[in-house]
């Protein structure tokens, strides 16, 4: 690897890392560094709310569930670290500076003969949802494969390594990627962390709940929707999403789940509950929020989750803080949290109100 690159040649892995033992000697090595490995996108928004079929106008930006998850625990105090492929091309470099720019280092191969993924998104308002359509076919991370990061380098002094379903839907390459990835971490001590984030619009149910059955084995903080564990632990009926929260974690020996819903309270308002399912309790947090964009959300809780939950913090504070965090990526447009830390300790006021 090229420190401080900003590109190379096809295949070329380029990044900020530092040689072992440099980052030992500096301040930086009292705060905890997270690994995050996926896909990021470029996200094209149609202005005015307007249908894509009609739209004149779409609005740049950059989106993908562990870069958001990163640039988030950056916010938070941790370090943060990226591993991806990307496009030796303006997206590729905007995707790139996007990161960096929040604080994120890179681990990047570049790749001079792909594409970056592109989602297009088409914004509702109740009763209008929200639509997102993907071109994100061949994009340069569809091509991660088994051997391409060096793991070793790159998970050095490393306490926690996130992954998420999505790049497992690219095939067989990507999810070995991740595999290769997940045990790398644990050869290393670091803590192993998975967000399923299932989409429908990437692969079927069959074939992802065969992933995510794959891929669990090997981690040790499971998040999820309660739509996800009914996923992986093949029933729809009958059961709550607590009792498969406890189902999958005890046939997967997890150490925690973490299920996130939203409920909606009202016409654009929600209702975060975040539960945590371990072997000695559980531990819960609510909050609400008036929904402005909803992308993000999930991210910005997994990384409030882990935030706590690398400082010591008591299982239901976690869960207050992701419920928090989450509510408050509610209220911002795009997949960027940008709030202080502090905010999450803070309520808000009325509707209506200003801090002035």
């Amino acid at each position: 690897m090229t420190c401080g690159s900003d590109g190379g040649g096809s295949g070329e892995v380029t990044g900020d890392l530092r040689e072992p033992g440099d980052s030992d000697r500096s301040a930086e090595a009292e705060r905890p560094l997270i690994v995050g490995f996926g896909e990021a996108l470029i996200r094209l928004t149609a202005s005015e709310h307007r249908p894509l079929e009609v739209a004149s106008t779409l609005t740049i930006d950059v989106g993908g569930a562990e870069l958001n998850t990163l640039v988030a625990l950056a916010q938070l105090g941790c370090r943060a670290r990226w591993v991806s492929r990307l496009p030796l091309n303006p997206f590729g470099r905007r995707i790139a500076g996007h990161a960096r720019h929040h604080g994120v280092e890179l681990a990047v191969a570049w790749d001079s003969n792909a594409r970056a993924g592109l989602y297009f998104v088409e914004e509702g308002t109740h009763p209008r949802p929200t639509e997102v359509l993907y071109d994100r076919a061949g994009s340069a991370a569809s091509r991660m494969q088994p051997g391409m990061f060096d793991w070793a380098r790159i998970l050095h002094s490393a306490t926690a390594l996130h992954c998420s379903g999505i790049t497992c839907a690219f095939g067989p390459d990507a999810e070995g990627a991740v595999l290769e990835a997940l045990e790398s971490a644990s050869a290393a001590g670091a803590m192993t962390s998975f967000d399923v984030n299932y989409r429908s619009r990437l692969w079927g149910r069959q074939a992802a709940c065969a992933a995510f059955r794959r891929v669990l084995p090997r981690v040790d903080i499971l998040f999820a929707s309660p739509f996800d564990l009914a996923l992986i632990a093949g029933d729809t009926d009958g059961s709550t999403a607590g009792g498969q929260a406890e189902a999958v974690r005890e046939e997967f020996g997890l150490d925690l789940v973490v299920v996130r819903t939203q409920l909606p309270v009202g016409p654009g308002t929600v209702r975060v509950n975040v539960e945590v399912f371990g072997e000695k309790g559980t531990a819960s947090g609510t909050a609400h929020a008036t929904v402005l964009d909803a992308f993000g959300a999930g991210d910005v809780a997994v990384a409030a989750f882990l935030a706590a939950l690398l400082a010591q913090a008591p299982l239901e504070e976690a869960a207050t803080a992701a419920a928090k965090g989450s509510a408050h990526m509610y209220t911002l447009p795009g997949d960027t949290w940008l709030r202080p830390p502090v905010e999450l300790d803070a309520d808000g006021g009325p509707v209506g109100w200003i801090h002035r």
